[in-house]
């Protein structure tokens, strides 16, 4: 009797291995493919307390634009004892967060002096930093820039005993974005700032050299001018400012600065309440700007019965004005005396010019007293009909022939700054008033036609408090010394009474 053909078993098992093979592809398929989107399209969060790393809009913004890879290398040891040692972690952590948001655009090396000597030596000779450590090397298209992990902290006083500083801020992403920026612009942005009419010389220190810090540090290089020795203000500055000048300005020197705004020019004044300067006061008044002249005062008690008067005006930043929108929510501090700005609508409006308020009072009980305070010894007191009544405003920008085209990148409008305050940007009143950096940040970046840019304050790291009640700490000690040892020792109990049955 002749066997069965096996030609239908054979296809059979033909067939299964055909569907195991096809499965394992699909699976293999759905593996790669969940593992290339979660590579490509994922979200980051961070959940850390005080978001102590967190990049700024800045910089994701600036790291999105990169057209080519910037190398970054670390030569830092966590062993070092040397200033900035005790940033280490901090640097590590930040230059991870640039090299996630830089999508294989940013390549982060870190090198330790110690460990890796070949290597240490090897960026040494290139770089030729010689024997510092613990520096941040940025290298973009045959460029290079060496920062110091030191000057990326703000420190407070030693300790009584001779203790390291405390870190105050930590201000490594300003640090590092400016260097960026530097290195990708090749060239840096160049404002001009006026000098011989007695105002603070940035160059030299003058009791701004924190304006001057962080204003360099956005890759802005301050100029000093002077208005005598010009025939006509270069158009090639990004902006001129004028900073509380201490004598009026000259007829030519108001003709230099109109030629210059007319032609697309940029213009930051800030004034001092303590001088008369008519003449400035007239230039201003052109552009539907008129400067009071008064002084934003407010009483306040200093005892039961007693009261007293301050000049320090707290400042609310108008979200109206697009660049400030980041401010809206902080609190400005402008000490030494301020005046008051009001803006003519009609002649605005007339000079083609779109005028909005900057700045206003954080604190409705000022008022604008027209009297002398500064050589008067009266307490002063809110006079109807003299004085000026709230609200009150002392910030004003103004521009005129802005493209609102976001794809127009050219150079299309004249635009200006006035403030009513000039020692806001005192190093006093900087370092007391962290919103106040922000702001002149953001204003200089508007001006300069950065207005992409948004400013990157230091961060301060949070102290967390746990304030516990005297009962409170009576119950953990009772638990830590009491309640755990007896709970072992139950536990301990009833594996005994397990294990004899």
């Amino acid at each position: 009797m002749e066997r069965p053909a096996s030609k239908p078993a054979d296809i059979k098992r033909l067939r299964i291995g055909l569907n195991v093979i096809a499965q394992i592809v699909i699976v293999m398929a759905i593996v790669l493919m969940i593992n290339y989107i979660g590579f490509n399209r994922y979200a980051r969060w961070d959940v850390s307390r005080y978001n102590k790393y967190a990049l700024s809009e800045l910089t994701k913004r600036f790291l999105k634009s990169l057209k080519k890879e910037m190398k970054i290398y670390v030569f830092f040891s966590p062993s070092s004892h040397t200033a900035g040692a005790e940033l280490y972690g901090d640097v590590q952590n930040l230059l991870k967060e640039y090299e996630v948001s830089g999508h294989r655009k940013i390549q982060v090396e870190m090198v330790d002096p110690y460990r890796n000597l070949t290597r240490a030596r090897e960026l040494q000779a290139k770089y030729n930093f010689g024997s510092e450590e613990n520096l941040v090397i940025l290298e973009y298209q045959g460029r290079t820039k060496v920062l110091r992990v030191a000057d990326m902290a703000e420190y407070g006083p030693p300790g009584m005993f001779g203790d390291t500083a405390l870190v105050k801020a930590f201000s490594g992403e300003q640090l590092i974005t400016s260097a960026l920026i530097q290195l990708v612009e090749h060239t840096g942005t160049r404002i001009g700032y006026l000098t011989g009419q007695g105002e603070p010389d940035f160059g030299n220190g003058d009791r701004s050299g924190r304006f001057t810090d962080v204003v360099q540090r956005q890759n802005i290089k301050l100029e000093s001018l002077v208005l005598a020795n010009l025939q006509k203000i270069p158009t090639d500055y990004a902006a001129v400012v004028l900073v509380g000048p201490k004598y009026d300005l000259g007829d030519r020197d108001l003709a230099l600065l109109r030629t210059y705004w007319n032609e697309q020019g940029r213009l930051l004044i800030a004034l001092d309440t303590k001088v008369n300067t008519p003449k400035l006061d007239q230039f201003l008044s052109e552009f539907g700007v008129r400067a009071d002249r008064d002084l934003i005062v407010t009483q306040f008690k200093t005892g039961i019965e007693e009261q007293s008067v301050t000049l320090d005006v707290y400042a609310q930043f108008l979200p109206e004005t697009g660049f400030l929108r980041p401010l809206s929510q902080a609190t400005g501090f402008f000490p030494g005396g301020t005046r008051s700005l009001a803006i003519d609508e009609a002649k605005a409006t007339q000079r083609g010019l779109m005028a909005t308020k900057m700045l206003t009072l954080a604190i409705a009980n000022y008022w604008g007293a027209k009297e002398d305070l500064l050589n008067s010894e009266n307490m002063p007191a809110y006079e109807q009909g003299v004085d000026l009544p709230p609200p009150l405003y002392f910030g004003v920008a103004l521009e005129k022939g802005s493209i609102k085209d976001t794809r127009v990148q050219l150079r299309s409008s004249s635009r200006m700054i006035i403030i009513g305050n000039a020692d806001f940007l005192r190093d006093e009143s900087l370092r007391q008033s962290a919103p106040n950096v922000d702001f002149i940040l953001l204003s200089i970046n508007w001006l300069a036609d950065r207005d992409q840019l948004l400013a990157i304050s230091p961060k301060a790291p949070g102290i967390f408090m746990l304030n516990l009640s005297e009962a409170q700490m009576n119950q953990i000690v009772l638990l830590t010394v009491a309640g755990v040892p007896v709970l072992v020792a139950l536990l301990g109990c009833v594996v005994w009474i397990a294990r004899r049955r």
